[in-house]
């Protein structure tokens, strides 16, 4: 009952708080401009046809990668508000503890990852109409939505590890900032994928990067950069979560000593 007073107090702050209504809006922005702004750009600026089509790609991965990074980092905002104002300390008064707390917070984000990046690419996929489209294939017709619904689900974990982070080093919501745009990186680095050098092998140290594995699951799934070095899909899938588990279990532990330090 604690945990259902406590959603409902979320589902109340939703117009009143504008992080969280960011959260709703940003998936649809993030839609209209894959969907309509991209592929004009595409068409009018690309160069050659294999030069757009690696760019399109490129897009595709990024804007997979965003919808976690951008819910992370205002999850990680919202801890770090919490601490400002010593919210956190109040829990010790109340019945729910601190692991409680952070564990109800990280799966309400992990469920607004997810929804928000299933349909920004679910809906980028099917009103970009022929956008994406070269040598008469559209690049979003090997994307089926079952595998889009695995991506999200697993992407989705880099939310509440990536936020338990940037609440953990930083101090207050400033410093919080820096560090945001420094990792915003994160968000980009996955599309490296792409690159012919990085087909074999040395695709792996992407892996670092959580993102990376369900990204790949998805790509190799479409039949894209095909290569010998690549795992089968369910290998991708499988290291992506159990390698953004353990950090998020390491980064709630590097959370707790910060808030109990």
């Amino acid at each position: 009952m604690k945990y259902i007073r406590l959603l409902k107090f979320e589902f109340k702050n939703i117009l009143r708080d504008p992080m969280t209504l960011l959260l709703l809006v940003y998936p649809l922005m993030i839609i209209g401009i894959g969907a309509f702004i991209i592929p004009t750009l595409i068409d009018e600026y690309g160069e050659t046809p294999g030069g757009q089509e690696t760019a399109s790609l490129v897009v595709i991965i990024v804007f997979a990668s965003l919808a976690s990074f951008v819910t992370a980092a205002l999850l990680g905002f919202n801890l770090l508000n919490h601490r400002d104002e010593n919210t956190l300390e109040t829990l010790r008064v109340t019945p729910m503890s601190l692991r409680g707390y952070v564990a109800f917070k990280s799966i309400y984000a992990y469920v607004l990852a997810v929804n928000a990046s299933f349909w920004v690419l679910f809906g980028v996929k099917h009103l970009s109409g022929e956008g994406y489209t070269f040598h008469g294939v559209n690049l979003w017709d090997s994307f089926e939505w079952p595998m889009m619904l695995l991506f999200a689900l697993i992407a989705g974990l880099f939310t509440p590890a990536f936020a338990l982070l940037l609440s953990a080093l930083s101090k207050n919501k400033i410093e919080g900032f820096a560090y945001m745009k420094i990792t915003g990186i994160v968000a980009l680095l996955p599309a490296l994928v792409v690159i012919e050098a990085l087909q074999d092998f040395k695709q792996y140290f992407l892996g670092i990067f959580p993102v990376f594995w369900p990204i790949k699951a998805m790509l190799v799934d479409a039949g894209m950069l095909e290569h010998e070095h690549n795992l089968p899909v369910a290998g991708y899938l499988v290291i992506g979560v159990l390698y953004t588990l353990l950090l998020i279990i390491g980064m709630y532990r590097l959370f707790e000593h910060k808030i109990q330090g």
